[in-house]
Protein backbone atom coordinates (compact mmCIF):
# COMPACT_ATOMS: atom_id res chain seq x y z
CA UNK A 1 0.00 0.00 0.00
CA UNK A 2 1.88 3.29 -1.02
CA UNK A 3 1.68 5.59 1.73
CA UNK A 4 -0.46 9.13 1.10
CA UNK A 5 0.65 12.64 1.20
CA UNK A 6 -1.30 12.59 4.95
CA UNK A 7 0.44 9.79 6.30
CA UNK A 8 3.91 10.45 4.93
CA UNK A 9 6.56 10.90 7.52
CA UNK A 10 8.69 12.66 5.00
CA UNK A 11 5.46 15.02 4.50
CA UNK A 12 7.86 18.73 4.80
CA UNK A 13 4.12 20.27 5.88
CA UNK A 14 3.95 18.20 8.92
CA UNK A 15 7.29 19.06 10.19
CA UNK A 16 6.47 22.39 11.75
CA UNK A 17 3.69 20.49 14.09
CA UNK A 18 4.25 20.76 17.54
CA UNK A 19 7.97 22.43 16.54
CA UNK A 20 9.40 25.47 18.68
CA UNK A 21 10.81 28.37 16.24
CA UNK A 22 12.23 31.65 17.15
CA UNK A 23 12.49 34.46 13.85
CA UNK A 24 15.11 36.89 14.48
CA UNK A 25 14.89 40.03 12.60
CA UNK A 26 11.12 39.58 11.12
CA UNK A 27 9.51 42.26 9.31
CA UNK A 28 6.26 41.73 8.86
CA UNK A 29 6.12 38.46 10.39
CA UNK A 30 5.43 36.40 7.36
CA UNK A 31 7.95 33.51 7.22
CA UNK A 32 7.18 32.68 11.40
CA UNK A 33 3.51 32.88 10.48
CA UNK A 34 3.36 30.89 7.93
CA UNK A 35 5.48 28.55 10.57
CA UNK A 36 2.53 29.02 13.01
CA UNK A 37 0.28 28.70 10.63
CA UNK A 38 1.79 25.02 9.63
CA UNK A 39 1.62 24.21 13.36
CA UNK A 40 4.67 25.45 14.68
CA UNK A 41 4.70 27.23 18.11
CA UNK A 42 6.38 30.81 17.02
CA UNK A 43 8.23 33.64 18.66
CA UNK A 44 8.73 36.67 16.20
CA UNK A 45 11.10 39.25 17.32
CA UNK A 46 12.17 42.81 15.19
CA UNK A 47 12.87 46.17 16.77
CA UNK A 48 10.31 48.36 18.61
CA UNK A 49 9.47 50.21 15.61
CA UNK A 50 7.76 46.67 14.28
CA UNK A 51 6.19 45.82 16.92
CA UNK A 52 3.15 47.75 16.06
CA UNK A 53 3.09 45.96 12.41
CA UNK A 54 4.00 42.14 13.81
CA UNK A 55 1.14 42.35 16.23
CA UNK A 56 -1.33 43.78 13.48
CA UNK A 57 -0.20 40.94 11.19
CA UNK A 58 -0.56 38.14 13.72
CA UNK A 59 -3.99 39.51 14.63
CA UNK A 60 -5.13 39.75 10.82
CA UNK A 61 -3.84 36.20 10.39
CA UNK A 62 -4.72 34.66 13.42
CA UNK A 63 -7.45 32.85 11.94
CA UNK A 64 -4.88 31.01 9.70
CA UNK A 65 -2.53 29.73 13.21
CA UNK A 66 -2.67 25.93 14.13
CA UNK A 67 0.09 26.42 16.30
CA UNK A 68 1.03 29.58 18.24
CA UNK A 69 2.82 33.12 17.47
CA UNK A 70 4.07 35.95 19.43
CA UNK A 71 5.83 39.26 19.38
CA UNK A 72 8.90 40.08 21.15
CA UNK A 73 10.96 42.34 21.09
CA UNK A 74 12.57 45.80 20.74
CA UNK A 75 15.38 48.02 21.10
CA UNK A 76 18.15 47.48 23.77
CA UNK A 77 15.75 44.58 25.09
CA UNK A 78 17.02 40.68 25.85
CA UNK A 79 14.91 38.40 24.78
CA UNK A 80 14.10 35.53 27.68
CA UNK A 81 14.23 32.09 26.76
CA UNK A 82 11.61 30.94 28.95
CA UNK A 83 10.04 27.06 28.92
CA UNK A 84 7.65 27.93 27.40
CA UNK A 85 8.88 28.70 24.15
CA UNK A 86 10.60 24.86 23.85
CA UNK A 87 7.78 22.12 24.11
CA UNK A 88 10.86 19.11 24.45
CA UNK A 89 13.76 21.47 26.29
CA UNK A 90 15.14 22.27 23.02
CA UNK A 91 14.31 24.70 20.23
CA UNK A 92 14.37 23.11 17.05
CA UNK A 93 14.20 26.02 14.29
CA UNK A 94 16.03 29.35 14.43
Amino acid sequence: MAATPESSPEDPLRSFVRRSVLELGSGTGAVGLMAATLGADVVVTDLEELQDLLKMNINMNKHLVTGSVQAKGGRNRRLSFSTRLYTDGRLHIL
